[in-house]
């Protein structure tokens, strides 16, 4: 049944094509497993769908795309299907190679129904498999493209920030923390800064500085106390708290960031501090930005 739904949702017939995703709506309604056995051929045919040139075949592959997003999202959650088995396919649809509008648009708001609705935020651990090619819509054209880039944007950051005794953290899910690759998020920022966009580049800034502030934030708290948080009001390390905390690691008290200090830290925390030296060369040149707008 289902093959020959998804046959006459091609066919040259306007008519056929509407009443064929009416039927395609029905069956993942019915027999969800059937919709997340062969999501990814359902997907396939709900782009062509979403950009059909008729206006009512689009309207119906609007509701078939709430309804599986309903289907899948109950699935994964369930422990019945993995998030990255998703992952290849809308890394592929977001990369600069997609020209489509609607195809764009359509990822955009599955990766935001993902990241608003799954338990745990699992999408995090394949992050930066994602972040360029959402960042690199952000100069898109098209208004609509920008704002749900944005928005997806937006909804992730606060998701990666760990809350250290500051209301503007906010904590990260427990069982998603030590699954971020921290490294190679803040390696696709760096890239980022790089983007012939200054206005990209700049939301690229804004978001290592936010990561680093936040998962740096403990420094006083490693050193022993002597910092309440081991950041200025301007987001950076005081160089007396930093030079103490080295010195006092080296009379080997405890307090090491290389031994029982980092017992503290979340796993978060220490990624981040560890992925640093790879990235400081490219936070570096971007201080050289010529864009009067761009974060310092």
């Amino acid at each position: 049944i289902l093959a020959s739904v998804i046959h006459a949702c091609q066919d040259h017939s306007q008519r056929v094509r509407y009443y064929a995703t009416e039927s395609l709506f029905n069956v993942v309604k019915v027999i969800p497993t059937l919709a997340v056995q062969h999501f990814l051929i359902l997907f396939e045919i709900l782009r062509s769908l979403y950009a059909d040139v008729d206006l009512d075949v689009r309207s119906g592959a609007e509701l078939l795309d709430k309804k599986l997003k309903e289907v899948l999202v109950g699935a994964i959650n369930a422990g019945s299907f993995s998030v990255d088995v998703l992952v290849p396919l809308f890394a592929k649809f977001v990369g600069s190679g997609t020209k489509h509008k609607q195809t764009k648009k359509l990822t955009l708001t599955w990766l935001q129904e993902l990241v608003e609705k799954l338990i745990g935020s699992p999408l995090l651990e394949f992050l930066h498999l994602l972040l360029g090619g959402v960042f690199a819509m952000v100069a898109d054209p098209n208004a609509t493209i920008r704002n749900l880039s944005l928005t997806f944007l937006q909804s992730v950051l606060p998701k990666l920030l760990c809350k250290k005794g500051n209301e503007d953290f906010t904590e990260m899910p427990e069982n998603a923390q030590t699954k971020v690759d921290f490294d190679k998020i803040l390696q696709s920022l760096v890239t980022t800064m790089e983007h012939p966009d200054p206005f990209v580049r700049k939301v690229a800034m804004y978001w290592m500085s936010r990561i680093v502030q936040a998962h740096m934030g403990a420094a006083g708290e490693v050193g022993g106390g002597k910092s309440s948080g081991g950041l200025t009001k301007h987001g950076l390390l005081e160089k007396e708290v930093v030079m103490e905390d080295l010195e006092d690691g080296k009379e080997g008290d405890g307090r090491s960031y290389s031994s029982s200090s980092l017992q503290h830290l979340t796993a978060a925390s220490i990624s981040v501090r560890n992925s640093l030296p790879h990235v400081l060369p490219g936070i570096l040149l971007s201080i050289g930005d010529t864009f009067h707008t761009r974060t310092s």
